[in-house]
């Protein structure tokens, strides 16, 4: 080893002890509650911490692995997948988990090991202290920023509520209006009603600690909005509740609307506006995700901190630029190790260069099983050491400004961003 790489693995190593001692804030949590976990019927097994390789093997086979076959057939149905697929993130980071938390020596599951993890994850799952143990003492979390869908709660001991909207922007179908009706005990009878129910909604959930709302709609529809006046939006309303069916650009403006005005509950609410940008599920037209279409919202509502999601990936450069020059937008590194630990160390390696660090978020796992968090955590934590040790080493940044990096992008920005603590 020469003097240049020792002082390199000299830096990567401090960096990463920096990162492993850390108390960190989740900043994008679907983790499942403790009493759903503990509560799941079947219990656990290594067929159910396929985290977002769900995707690949739906992609790949064209079908979940089977629920009603033995293990030993899963095993065989999954095998068959890893055969043509087991090159990407989303495995590796299953492999992670299982290493790191239910004893995996080797590389790679293979006929002679799976069922002996596949034993070691019923077991340890089992442990009435293994969930508290790897969210609290392994992963060091001190909380999980959460997704809240409406009418659920979350543990506060564990969790930070942020909202899901999507409720409010099908307001005009008629099985969500009388959910929400039916919730408040109210008659939703115009347009007026429904934006003092969400309104309604919302002051609960404030008073019990969420933070903000969040909105996923770019799976489905285009992150684009156009003005559509109150008036308009009331008419396609009214049309709903006379039980006519509403065209496509009805229902479409009508969302339009509700999102604007939702930018406004937030500016009024002191809430924070997180929003999915960039990478999608299979099929997805993956235009409607590009962050560029937030402009107009983000210029209308300089007052309103916007939290977007996944370094809008494919999209990371653009959303870099918004970043750089919209003083209102915080870049989330949510999921994004998972997806590719490629593409987010040349994604965070470029910020680093563009965007002021206090509007930096390291980490959001969005897993649905607390041991996947663990697994994207080591990811998270490789990548960043990876991109500052190439800062410091070839692009100037001081070893000083990178540990101050890691522990704004971890613990500082998210604490003062949520107003946790």
């Amino acid at each position: 080893m020469t003097v240049k790489q020792a002082k390199q693995a000299a830096v990567r190593d401090r960096v990463l002890a920096e990162l492993e001692q850390l108390r960190i804030v989740d900043s994008h949590s679907h983790t499942m509650l403790k009493s759903e976990y503990y509560g799941h019927e079947g219990g656990f097994g290594l067929f159910n911490l396929m985290g977002y390789f769900t995707r690949d093997i739906l992609a790949t086979a064209g079908r979940r692995i089977p629920e009603e076959a033995t293990d030993g057939e899963r095993w065989e149905f999954l095998k068959g997948v890893l055969d043509k697929a087991r090159n990407v993130s989303y495995w590796r980071h299953v492999i992670i988990t299982l290493q790191g938390l239910f004893g995996l020596e080797d590389d790679d599951l293979t006929d002679a090991n799976w069922s002996r993890v596949n034993d070691a994850v019923r077991e340890r799952s089992r442990d009435p202290d293994w969930y508290h143990h790897i969210t609290a003492d392994v992963c060091n979390i001190i909380t999980q920023v959460r997704n809240v869908r409406w009418y659920q709660d979350w543990e506060p001991e564990y969790f930070t509520g942020v909202i899901r909207m999507e409720g409010a922007l099908y307001a005009v179908r008629q099985e969500q209006r009388e959910q929400l009706a039916e919730h408040l005990g109210i008659e939703l009878s115009d347009l007026a009603a429904v934006k003092q129910a969400v309104t309604t909604v919302m002051q609960d959930y404030k008073g019990r600690g969420a933070v903000g709302i969040k909105l996923g709609h770019a799976y489905w529809r285009t992150l684009a909005v156009e003005e559509v006046s109150e008036h308009h939006a009331g008419q396609v309303y009214a049309k709903s509740l006379q039980g006519r069916e509403l065209s496509f650009d009805e229902e479409h403006a009508f969302q339009d609307h509700m999102i604007d005005w939702l930018a406004s509950l937030c500016r009024d609410m002191g809430l924070i506006f997180q929003s999915h940008t960039g990478v999608q599920n299979n099929w997805a037209h993956i235009p409607y995700s590009n962050p560029l279409h937030l402009l107009p919202l983000l210029r209308k509502y300089k007052d309103v901190r916007f939290d977007l999601f996944h370094a809008g990936y494919p999209y990371a450069r653009e959303i870099g630029m918004l970043g750089k020059h919209y003083q209102n937008v915080w870049l989330n590194l949510a999921w994004c190790y998972a997806i590719s630990m490629e593409a987010t160390r040349q994604s965070l390696s470029e910020w680093i260069d563009l965007v002021p660090g206090y509007r930096l978020l390291g980490f959001g796992s969005d897993v649905f099983a607390p041991e996947l968090i663990y697994g994207h955590l080591v990811m998270a934590r490789h990548c960043v050491a990876d991109v500052l040790t190439e800062k410091v080493a070839r692009d100037f940044l001081s070893l000083d400004a990178a540990l101050d990096l890691v522990r704004k992008m971890f613990h500082d920005n998210p604490m003062a961003l949520y107003r946790l603590g």
